[in-house]
């Protein structure tokens, strides 16, 4: 393997493994292994530093009578390091017909989940890796883990 791809592949091998403590399985609609919002940023400060000075994010919402949507662009290490917008689009009502309060995180968090994939996080859900129960097995064995919840963030 070259230097070069070392370099190049460096963050997002930090980042590609998931934790299988910190995803749900989603059953509705075509089904797919949801990431918890908080281990991806946990894992963004782990590799950057706190958010706000090793990374951060920003968000532009834009609206219509129905629908709100987000554009979420990343930097790294410097404001200027920046790429994005990574979009995503909600109805602003829930299935109820009622407004939905929770809409514009909702959207947000979704398109930062987006934007973080572009760096390699959690690439092994986004592979279809997640489907493989022996994948998930295998990943655990790696990280010393069993199946309890996570009960202490170290």
């Amino acid at each position: 393997m070259s230097e070069a791809y070392k370099t190049n592949k460096k963050i997002w091998d930090l980042i590609k493994v998931t934790d299988p403590r910190f995803t749900k399985d989603v059953t509705f609609g075509r089904g797919f292994t949801s990431i918890d919002p908080m281990y991806q940023i946990g894992k963004m400060t782990e590799i950057f530093g706190p958010v706000g000075h090793g990374w951060g994010y920003d968000v532009k919402y834009n609206y219509t009578n129905e629908y709100i949507s987000a554009e979420v662009s990343v930097w790294t290490k410097h404001q200027a390091n920046s790429f994005g917008p990574v979009c995503s689009l909600l109805p602003l009502k829930n299935t109820k017909g009622k407004f939905d309060d929770e809409a514009g995180k909702k959207v947000m968090t979704d398109a930062l989940t987006k934007a973080f994939s572009h760096l390699g996080m959690s690439a092994d859900v986004f592979m279809g890796l997640f489907e493989s129960s022996k994948y998930v097995e295998q990943v655990k064995k790696d990280l010393g883990i069993g199946t309890d919840k996570v009960k202490k963030i170290s």
